[in-house]
Parts: C-alpha cells; sequence; structure tokens
C-alpha cells in the first residue's frame, strides 16, 4: 500500500485517528475554541462538544456533525442565504482539484468542503499556507478542516522539498480517489477584488509529474468561484492594501488572523453564491506554455462564473459613470455601508479618497474581469 501521510512537522496532515484526537484536544484548548463556541453553540460548554466529539474518527465525522451545523448557524445569522451552481453537473465517479477564488480565511474552504461531503462526494483536503500554522487554535482548525499545510517561508531548498512533497501527495489523493482537493488561486486572500490565478501554484502542483497536459488533466482540475455581496473583512484589506502600496510591505500583527477569522465569521456577508465551474481541457500547441495556459482557463471561468451582486454592480457604476440608477434605495444603502467603512479607515489615518477607491475597486473588479473573459470568447 501506498503511503498517504505528511507526517513532518512542516509538512502535517490529519490522515488517521490519532492525529485526528490529538488536534481535536488542542483546538478545543485554545481560546479561538472559546470564541467560536460562545457564538455558534451558546448552550452548550466546552467540556460538552469536546465529549461529543469523541467518537469521532476523523476529519470527515467532526465536519459533518459539528463543522457543518456551526457554517448553517453562520449563514442563517451574518448572510441572506447560499445558492450554488454546477456542483450537479461534477460526475460522481471522481476526485478533483478545485482551484478557487479566496476571499474568506475559513469560509471558503468550508463552503466547498461541506457542499461536497453533503452531496455524497466526500469532502476535499484543504490546502493552507504556513503562515496560518503559527497561531494556536487556528492552526488547529485548519488541520479538523482537513487541511493540507504549505511551507511559504524558510529557506528556498526546503519550500521546493515540500511543494514536490506535496504535490505528490495531492496528486495521489486524487488518483486513489480518497479525497478531492481545494486549493486557493494565490497564495493569500484576495485584498482588491482581483482574481488572478499565480502561476507559481499551477507549477508546484506540475512537481507531481512533468508539466505535461496529460500530468494537468489527471488532477481533474475544477476552477471554483465564490462570491459575497459584502466583502469579508473590507476594512482590514483594504488598509493592507494601501499600507503595501504606500511603504512597500505589510507586516500582521500577533493575533491579527484570529482576529479577521472572527470578524468574518460574525459580520454581515449579504448573500453568499458558490459556483463550480467545468473540468478543464488543454487543447493548445504542443510547443506552448502548458502552465500559462492552465492559468488562463482557470481565471477565464472564475471571471464567468463568479455572481456578481449589486453591490458589485454600483460600485462598478460609479467608478465608469455607467446609468445604473445611483438613487435607488440599494445604491444609497451600499453607498452608505462603504462612506462608514471610509470613515473607520480614515480614523487610522488612510486618505479618504484612496479608501474609497480602494473600497469601490474591490467591488467593481469582479465586473470588469467578467467583461473581459466575455469578449475574450468572442
Amino acid at each position: 500500500m501506498r503511503h498517504h501521510y505528511l507526517n513532518s512537522v512542516t509538512r502535517r496532515t490529519v490522515d488517521n485517528p490519532a492525529e485526528f484526537a490529538d488536534c481535536r484536544d488542542q483546538f478545543f484548548a485554545s481560546p479561538l475554541a472559546d470564541t467560536i463556541l460562545r457564538w455558534c453553540f451558546p448552550d452548550l460548554s466546552r467540556q460538552v462538544v469536546l465529549e461529543q466529539t469523541r467518537a469521532f474518527r476523523g476529519t470527515e465525522d467532526f465536519q459533518f456533525a459539528y463543522v457543518n451545523p456551526m457554517l448553517q448557524r453562520i449563514l442563517g445569522e451574518t448572510s441572506q442565504g447560499l445558492s450554488i451552481s454546477g456542483l450537479d453537473q461534477l460526475p460522481t465517479d471522481r476526485k478533483f482539484l478545485f482551484i478557487s477564488n479566496h476571499r474568506c480565511i475559513v469560509t471558503d474552504a468550508a463552503l466547498v468542503s461541506l457542499n461536497m461531503l453533503s452531496s455524497g462526494r466526500g469532502t476535499c483536503k484543504v490546502c493552507v499556507g504556513d503562515n496560518l500554522m503559527a497561531t494556536p487554535g487556528v492552526s488547529e482548525l485548519m488541520l479538523l478542516l482537513n487541511g493540507v499545510v504549505i511551507k511559504r517561508s524558510g529557506a528556498r531548498r526546503d519550500v521546493y522539498a515540500n511543494a514536490r512533497h506535496v504535490a505528490a501527495y495531492l496528486a495521489r489523493q486524487i488518483e486513489e480517489q480518497r479525497y478531492s482537493i481545494w486549493l486557493s488561486q494565490s497564495p493569500g486572500r484576495t485584498k482588491d477584488g482581483n482574481d488572478r490565478t499565480d502561476p507559481a501554484i499551477i507549477k508546484m502542483l506540475g512537481l507531481a509529474g512533468a508539466r505535461t497536459r496529460t500530468d494537468f488533466e489527471r488532477l481533474h482540475i475544477v476552477p471554483v468561484a465564490i462570491s459575497y455581496e459584502f466583502e469579508p473583512c473590507a476594512i482590514d484589506k483594504v488598509r493592507e492594501t494601501l499600507m503595501r502600496r504606500e511603504q512597500g510591505k505589510y507586516h500582521k500583527a500577533a493575533g491579527e488572523d484570529v482576529a479577521q477569522i472572527r470578524d468574518s465569521l460574525v459580520t454581515d456577508k449579504g448573500h453568499v453564491h458558490l459556483a463550480f465551474g467545468e473540468e478543464i481541457r488543454l487543447s493548445g500547441p504542443a510547443n506552448g506554455d502548458v502552465v500559462q495556459e492552465v492559468v488562463e482557463k482557470i481565471d477565464t471561468q472564475i471571471w464567468s462564473i463568479y455572481r456578481a451582486w449589486d453591490s458589485n454592480l454600483v460600485a462598478h457604476a460609479l467608478l465608469t459613470r455607467g446609468t445604473r440608477d445611483l438613487d435607488a434605495p440599494y445604491a444609497q444603502e451600499f453607498l452608505e455601508r462603504i462612506g462608514n467603512q471610509v470613515a473607520e479607515l480614515n480614523a487610522m489615518g488612510l486618505p479618504r479618497a484612496l479608501a474609497r477607491e480602494a473600497l469601490l475597486q474591490m467591488y467593481a473588479q469582479p465586473v470588469f474581469n467578467a467583461r473581459l473573459a466575455a469578449s475574450s470568447s468572442t
């Protein structure tokens, strides 16, 4: 039998009952668990929930019985509902590599994994950067969501060795039909609304083979687009974008990831749509750049299937002087939301005009991208 586990400290995933039990106990001992439990399960003590999970054998049991109800409550109280497209069109006789846009630290991957699980297709392995593994509670939560850690920091040789190991591991999960995979199209969340696939991500996947078209098609790559009517952690994203623009870099404060996970779970999301695309097929010239072909096909699908909400359309109209009625009640409510966020960013020392432009651009960019995808297909 082939070896499935990534059992080094820097290449960890939860793949057996003993690892699951250890990870579960560490998570419930963390302050983050208290925060989540108080909000999602206010009538249950941490000890009661811990006892309920002791019968679980692994992450799939944990997700179905614990994470799924938690996510349903989050969506019920902070959104206008979830809609899904494309999932019922996916064959049930194979596993997939879902390459997804990324807007929310936890919810994006959880939505894909749990809806795959609920549809009878099994849960997903979720690729996460090692930057999330430095915070107690966050690291265990990522692993309980079936995380596979990708090393992004450290010596270049170590990062490359980890990438090869992870690429081979992910390819085996799909080939042996153990798990589908969720992977963000870029190393972190999109901060400016411009969902683009980082070629380095595709190059990493190619390390499992020789980067031929056959190697990539064996991964059964399916693009996924998740769209929120109201951008999760919009203020944090714009603040980071503007500070990077001004200073050339951005250093996260201690506890920032935990705070943003909490905020993204409890704040208003409006409508949410999860769109599964079609498995990509490669048909470029024999001497063409295969990696670039994969990148372009993923981006085109994500831009095309992204559900643009009225918030996106209003922002686009403002930036392009479009014909949309900006005096309509929805437009006025959205502009009031933007105004409140601009005020918060200004209180942090950021210029009002730049903050407003960045917020509107973040909402409008998916509309620009959708129109670019439509024009390129004609």
